[in-house]
């Protein structure tokens, strides 16, 4: 019963790491701009509350209040335990997405999905620590 047990734990841990993650590369978030789906729906397409944009080694937050934050980021394949510097602008693909936020606080991000047609990519966030909605949908509010 004891291997039953195991054999269940451990099918059901792994089917929980492989749900519908995909591998996103650098180059196609350089350089493009988004939005929350909630501020897609709310807003006319050129009054955005806030939008985020994805440089080289950052991804820069234009708030609502008009402020704006930015933010180093790098792909990974793993979940880190802490912020590598040494791969921002540098790692090339991954399946998440990790954030600078301060010296005490970084986001991972799960890439739940990315549809480059469709301009729609889902998030979810793996850090604990924070409170609020754990997935978030993106809209893509420039086109190539």
């Amino acid at each position: 019963m004891k291997e039953v047990l195991s054999i269940i734990c451990f099918i059901l841990a792994h089917a929980n790491t492989a749900i519908a993650q995909v591998t996103v590369s650098r180059s196609e978030l350089v350089g493009t701009k988004w939005v929350t789906s909630e501020d897609y729906e709310s807003y006319s397409s050129l009054d955005y509350a806030s939008d985020l944009v994805f440089t080289k080694d950052a991804i820069v937050v234009h708030s609502e209040r008009g402020s704006t934050y930015r933010h180093p980021f790098y792909l990974s394949n793993t979940i880190p335990t802490k912020f590598d510097f040494k791969k921002v602008g540098v790692s090339t693909k991954g399946c998440y997405y990790n954030e600078y936020l301060d010296e005490k606080h970084f986001c991972c991000w799960a890439i739940m999905s990315f549809d480059k047609s469709k301009g729609i990519m889902t998030l979810e966030l793996k850090n604990e620590e924070f409170i609020g909605p754990s997935t978030t949908t993106f809209i893509r509010i420039d086109k190539e």
